[in-house]
This record gives structure tokens, sequence and C-alpha cells, in this order.
């Protein structure tokens, strides 16, 4: 038997504690990077919308990948120049070299700025209200002014604006305060601003009520929900959009049914845009958001073949339905392209049932059966919930910035106001001028 030489041996022995030290070392990487896999997923994971998505094209280098900026197609930013309102003539009486009478101007050369007037300090109007009776018919009266609240002591324009800088600008009370003092000299305490905001809500409650009917009739409505804090306690803020750029929203204390059978109805028409959460399952004509399908796939097109093959059929499949709705096809084409979809998906969910890694997968297909070609019996309808999430954006932003509300009467008065400045804000109207109209008729005698 030949024997090794011993620098052989010693090499080999050295081979061997090293391999064993990188399959040690290769284990406590994988096990790091599991963990780091698992906390990542709390803030990026399928159920993460888009826009929150910090690196959605993956990384070159250090840097995350994706196109920053304005999409294509984007309206540029450049303002059309403006006609003069005032005309201010600069000149001069004598020479700033010799002090002399300069003598006729030569040529003029012209520039264009604009500005906005100084700020006004508070004005304090005082009315008379005459009190007649007539001599012709004994009736007895006393004068009216539409401007003239009947509650209170402030203004509407005063009112607009306080309004406008919480809700708007997204303004915290302390904030509106030192704002209102120095630019206009006007002076209110925290609780005044508060009591203010709730004037304005109660004031917005019969264009609330009647947004609410505006939901129930609609061709179709986005729906979405998030968290909310309200009193130190879980709350839901619903959110629901209308094909017709209605949105409203509803705080509740909880995110089940009942709320979908108090705003909806029992027995709501039209049809419903939402995510996969289980309280919309009863609700008739589902529409399943693709988005969140995509999401789905893609977080485990990387765990096995059978997940990438899925995630591939899928992106097709809404490649194919997002061309043919394009095309602006008749109904009958629509009901029979659904009819065959649908069957297509039932295949799909067939053949993929019994692989290991894509069974929760097809579990989310499977409760969608049904439901992910409704778009196509209603023209105009898309086949995600973006627009919900968008019309909840908002809302996001406002409870990051005051934390919570601190009591129900504070909730249901932002959502009567977020209603109302959400409606107008898509609809493409002036918000100031809506608020100012609805002021004046809901609050001052006419």
């Amino acid at each position: 038997m030949q024997k090794w030489p011993e620098e052989v041996i010693q090499a080999i022995k050295q081979l061997h504690q090293e391999n064993k030290e990188l399959r040690k070392e290769n284990k406590e990487l994988k096990e790091k990077i599991t963990k780091l896999e698992k906390r990542l997923r709390v803030y990026e994971n399928p159920h993460t919308p888009s826009s929150q998505q910090r690196f959605k094209g993956g990384f070159k280098g250090n840097i995350p990948r994706g196109k920053r900026g304005a999409p294509n197609g984007h309206r540029g930013a450049t303002r059309k120049t403006s006609e003069p309102d005032e005309l201010v003539s600069v000149t001069m009486d004598t020479c700033p070299f010799c002090g002399g009478n300069p003598g006729a101007s030569q040529e003029v050369e012209t520039a264009l700025i604009e500005e906005i007037p100084p700020p006004r300090k508070i004005k304090v109007i005082q009315y008379e209200f005459h009190s007649y009776e007539c001599p012709n018919c004994g009736l007895r009266f006393t004068t009216q002014h539409k401007d003239y609240p009947s509650e209170g002591v402030f203004g509407v324009n005063l009112l607009t604006y306080i309004t406008m800088l919480r809700f708007h600008l997204r303004g915290v009370l302390r904030r509106i305060q030192d704002f209102l003092q120095h630019l206009c000299g006007f002076e209110i305490s925290v609780k005044g601003i508060h009591d203010v905001l709730l004037r304005v809500g109660n004031a917005c409650k019969n264009e609330y009520v009647r947004l609410v009917q505006c939901v129930r009739n609609a061709r179709w409505r986005h729906i979405d929900e998030t968290s909310s804090s309200v009193n130190g306690k879980n709350w839901w803020l619903w959110s629901f959009r209308t094909d017709s750029d209605e949105s409203l929203v509803v705080i509740r204390d909880s995110r089940g049914r009942k709320v979908l059978e108090e705003i909806l109805g029992e027995n709501c028409l039209g049809g419903n845009v939402t995510d996969g959460w289980k309280a919309y399952w009863n609700l008739n004509d589902i529409q399943r958001c693709w988005a969140h399908l995509i999401r789905e796939v893609d977080s485990n097109k990387h765990v096995s073949e059978e997940g990438k093959k899925l995630c591939l059929e899928i992106h097709r499949r809404f490649r194919l339905l997002k061309e043919f709705l394009g095309k602006d096809p008749p109904m009958d084409e629509r009901r029979g392209m659904k009819e065959k979809w649908d069957r297509e998906l039932v295949d799909l969910v067939d053949r993929y049932e019994d692989a290991l890694h894509t069974k929760h997968l097809v579990t989310y297909l499977k409760n969608g059966l049904g439901c992910w070609h409704t778009c196509l019996l209603y023209p105009g309808m898309e086949p995600t919930n973006n627009l919900g999430e968008q019309a909840i954006r908002e809302h996001v932003i406002i409870r990051k910035i005051i934390g919570a509300f601190r009591s129900v009467e504070g909730s249901e008065n932002y959502q009567y106001i977020a209603s109302l400045f959400a409606t107008w804000r898509l609809q493409g109207k002036n918000i100031f001028e809506e608020l100012e109209n609805l002021l004046r008729k809901e609050l001052c005698v006419s």
C-alpha cells in the first residue's frame, strides 16, 4: 500500500479543517440571512402597497434600482407668462454718477414678477339688524344677512381658513394658532380652533349623508381599510371611492362585515373592487385586486421552480386582461372572455394545487375564483384596487401627523370634513370655494 508523504497528509488535514470552518460559517450566514429576511418582510411583503415598496427594482451595487422622477407623458411644469395687472414704471431724476439731470429715457426693459398682497389683519364687522312692522299687512320681521352665521362669532371666511389650514395643509392645532397670530394678528386658543372644526364638521353632516347615498347607488366602488387609533384603542378607517369620484371616509371600531352592511346596505347593488380581506366575501360582484395577486406571486417566484412558473403565468394573464380592456370590446365579448378565463383559472388551480411551495398562492387564487375578471362586466372598472389605495393614502399621512384621535367625537368630525375634501379634490373642484358655499348655506341665516 502506497504511503502518502507527510506534507500531503498535512495539506489534506488543513483543507479538511478549512472546509469544516467554511461549512460552519456558511450555516451561520444562512441563519443570519433568514433572520434578516423575516425582519424585512415586516416592512416589505406582498401586502405592502407599491407606493411604499422601497426597493422595487433591486440594487445596482449599493444603489436601489428604479426610475426616479415623473412618469413618461407627464405634463411639464413650465408656467405660461401672465398678463400684468399693474404697471410700475421705474425712473430716475438724477444721474447716479454726477447728480445731474439724466434727460429722457433711451430705452425700456420689461420684467414680470408674480406677487401676492401683504396679509390682512383680522377684520371685525358689526351687523345692525333692523326690525320692521309692515303698515300694509302688519307683519313684524327682522332683517337678515347672507354672511352672518346663526351660531358663534366667527365669519364664514375665517371658519373656512382655519379648516383649510387643518385639513388641506395638515397643520397641527398649535401651529395654526401661531400662524393666525403672526399673519393676521388673530388670537385664538387651541380649544377655540378645536371648537371651530367641530362646528364646521357639524355643518358637513347633511352633505356627508348625501355621499353615503352616492356610495350605495354607485355603479361600482373601490373599498379599502387601514388601522386608526381612537382614544387609545385600535379602530379602523374605511375608504369608499365611487366610479364618479365620490370619496367617503368611515371610522369604526370594527374591521368586519357589519361596517359594510351599515354603509352599503344588506342588498348592495353594483360592483366592488377589493383586496382579499374576508369581510368582503359576501358582497355582490367582487373584483379582486390583481395588484395584490401580483405582489403575492412575485414574493414567491424565487422559492421554487413551480413558484417561478406560476408567477410568469399570472403576469401573462394580467397582461392579456389589460390588453383586452384597452380595446373596449362590446359586452358580448366581455361575457364570453370572462367565462373562458374563469375556467382557465380553475384549471390553473388544479394544476398547481399539489405543489408544495405554491399551496398558499393557490389558496389565494382559489378564494377569489369567479372574482378575478368581474371588471369585464363593468366597462371602465379597473382590475386593481389602486384607486382605493390612492384614496386612503391621504388619511394615512394625517394619521402619521396627528398620531391618534383623542375622542370618538373627534374621529366622527374628521370623517365628515375629510370625506368632502377628498370628494372635491378628486372631482377637480376648488375646495376653498366649495367649503365656503357649504358653510354659508348651512350656518348662515338665509
